[in-house]
């Protein structure tokens, strides 16, 4: 029996998507019906016993589209774009032998021009007898231009451009997703859009995760106007953000049933511990906290995308440390072993590296914006070696993708905002090069107080000399066989495939006993706090980020509620980190700035002082006057981390101001 399967999809769509056309007529502007290719091939195999793919289905869109907008103007335009293709191929296996195949893959999307305009149909008139000739163009760099009118044979044909129709275009650079990437290497492809999805109403960003389906060819290259041999192109069919914070696509159902056994074991906790770093001796609390950091918060399961005031769920962490005391291998062993992940130094990262940059775009010469790492490392981890050598404005760039989980951009007359839910991972030297405990903790941190109050752990890593622990490490480093082979690990494949599984599928929430627990600790810390006279009492924030690490010990074992061990643990990870900076938690307050009631009243005591010499010598004050001011403030703020000096120039600056 003879098929026709041009008439099978234009009765499948009649029979599925009637209403759906009718609805995108009804807005008056360009749309896009969605169809499932899982619906439409089992519909094929059930009518003619042929799948999607025998049947070159993807050959007949434009005949579809032609039908059902013969009577639409160009704005009111209907895209029909099939859905939910699974993957045919990976990014980085295509080259020339895939020329004019139809593909379905994965990528990141690098960067994206603007919205251009291309002729859609173009409309001739002969000079002569007027008779006008319309010619549908598919490729703007061949079209197919009359030269004689087929009326009156004459040759004088012009363009006319108020007449012709035209369609939007973008190009958009795509390269392989990080957890994809074969030896950390990856590959950048064109790809060319068009129609709705090149609209205002369809919405791609630099840094996201995308679903490619469309046409693979080898096209001649031109730089400026000049031929340049030939590139690949992605003539794309649809273009889709895949809306998992962590995709599983890759894991099969053995892998999901191992992991779901995996997460029954008693001791699973322990043995991603052990696994994160086993070459690693000692720091087992620092490789606790990473664990947590790894499997991050609870992310909203509903429409996450496109919430506007999502509540972070990412964690960030900072190792601070003295040189050779092992900080760059913990780095190296996450590395290894996080899912997805990019590792940066500070030391030749620039701010524009880091969030975004403005480009120009070899092909056209126009800007577009190109992602940095913070935003390529979307729902992953991005480690930041160095930390300290960052410049301070590339420090702070850092403090609305660590809050806001995105990157607001504004250059090159590009305005734009990009996702970023990233985790980082960011290690970094004491100020002096080495930990010194005669000096206040927050004057041996070059990081300013608005980027490290950012960070849910801050493990301070101290080269102390121990002489059971010296002994320990020196055999551990020597034998050369850093894995106690009496401790179970797990498989690195098996690790990631874990955390990527948990990530997609795995959402505690508190339960009662739980927020009893976190909300008395943090009231009663509050409390103690208050009532010390150097205290410096913890902050919402803080509390947050109890949360975020509550939820991810939960996680670890793939339960769907906390237990009150849940939240033990994250107070005593926590507790830890602080007693690392010198801190406690009546003191914790220090890291973001807050002052204890004592260094309040010796601010208070210095303004008094600055009004006293003003009213008395008047305006400006002498450079006597300070330095006696600083003597005076730098008596007071003995046993304190205030700098005298700036407490003075503050007292200065506010009293100008009231003036």
């Amino acid at each position: 029996m003879a098929y026709n399967p041009k008439g099978l999809l234009k009765k499948f769509i009649e029979d599925n998507y009637s209403d759906e056309i009718e609805e995108c007529k009804s807005l008056h502007r360009q749309s896009k019906v969605s169809i499932d290719f899982v619906k439409l091939n089992q519909y094929l195999l059930d009518e003619s016993g042929k799948d999607f793919f025998h049947w070159r289905m993807y050959s007949f869109i434009p005949a579809i589209e032609e039908f059902y907008n013969t009577n639409l103007t160009p704005k009111e335009h209907i895209s029909f774009k099939f859905i939910n293709v699974p993957e045919t191929v990976e990014l980085h296996n295509l080259d020339a032998t895939n020329n004019k195949e139809w593909i379905s893959c994965k990528a990141m999307v690098k960067n994206i021009t603007d919205i251009r305009v291309d002729l859609k149909q173009a409309v001739y008139e002969c000079q002569e007898c007027l008779k006008l000739t319309v010619v549908n163009v598919a490729d703007s760099n061949n079209i197919l231009i009359p030269t004689v009118c087929e009326k009156c044979q004459g040759k004088r044909l012009k363009l006319l451009k108020d007449s012709s129709n035209y369609r939007d275009y973008r190009l958009v650079k795509l390269e392989e997703p990080l957890e994809l990437r074969k030896g950390g290497s990856t590959r950048e492809l064109k790809g060319y859009m068009q129609d709705y999805l090149a609209s205002p109403y369809h919405n791609i960003k630099a840094g996201d995760v995308v679903d490619v389906t469309g046409e693979f060819r080898v096209e001649p290259r031109k730089v400026r106007g000049k031929s340049d041999g030939f590139e690949f192109l992605i003539d794309i069919h649809n273009i889709t953000p895949v809306d998992d914070a962590f995709e599983d696509y890759r894991l099969t159902e053995s892998d999901k049933e191992m992991i779901i056994e995996l997460s029954k074991r008693d001791d699973i906790y322990d043995l991603l511990v052990n696994t994160l770093a086993p070459e690693i001796f000692g720091h087992k609390t620092v490789k606790e906290g990473l664990i947590l950091q790894l499997f991050e918060g609870s992310r909203p399961v509903d429409d996450v995308f496109k919430n506007n005031s999502m509540e972070r769920w990412t964690s960030h962490i900072l190792l601070i440390g003295d040189p050779g005391i092992g900080k760059s291998q913990l780095v190296t062993a996450v590395n290894k072993r996080a899912p997805k992940i990019i590792s940066i130094a500070g030391t030749n990262t620039s701010q524009s590296g880091l969030t975004t940059s403005a480009v120009k775009d070899e092909l056209t010469g126009t800007w577009t914006m190109e992602a940095g790492g913070v935003i390529l490392a979307d729902t992953g981890l991005l480690c930041i070696d160095e930390f300290d050598k960052l410049t301070p404005s590339a420090q702070k760039s850092l403090n609305e993708p660590m809050e806001q989980l995105s990157v607001s951009s504004a250059k090159a007359g590009l305005v734009q905002t990009m996702t970023a839910r990233t985790s980082i991972l960011a290690v970094a030297n004491p100020k002096y090069s080495k930990f010194m405990d005669s000096k206040p903790m927050k004057e041996q941190l070059d990081i300013a107080d608005s980027t490290l109050s950012r960070f849910d752990l801050i493990f301070v890593l101290r080269d102390n000399v121990n002489e059971t622990k010296d002994r320990n490490l020196a055999k551990t480093l020597l034998t050369k066989n850093s894995i106690d082979n009496d401790v179970e690990t797990l498989s690195d494949d098996c690790f990631k495939k874990y955390i990527t599984y948990m990530k997609a599928n795995c959402f505690p929430v508190l339960t009662d006993e739980v927020i009893d627990i976190l909300s008395e600790f943090y009231v009663e810390v509050r409390q103690q706090a208050s009532k010390s006279y150097d205290g410096k009492p913890i902050t919402a924030r803080d509390l947050k980020s109890l949360e975020r690490l509550t939820i991810a010990r939960a996680k670890c074992e793939g339960r769907t509620t906390t237990k009150v061990e849940d939240a033990k643990e994250a107070i005593r990870i926590y507790s830890e980190s602080l007693y690392s900076l010198g801190l406690d938690l009546t003191t914790a307050g220090e890291l973001v700035g807050v002052a204890s009631n004592k260094e309040m009243d010796i601010i208070l005591e210095v303004d008094k002082m600055v009004k006293a010499k003003a009213e008395y010598e008047g305006l400006p004050l002498s450079s006597e006057s300070i330095q006696n001011l600083k003597h005076e403030c730098g008596v007071l703020c003995q046993g304190t981390n205030l700098d005298y000096n700036v407490v003075v120039e503050d007292a200065i600056t506010k009293f100008e101001k009231r003036l």
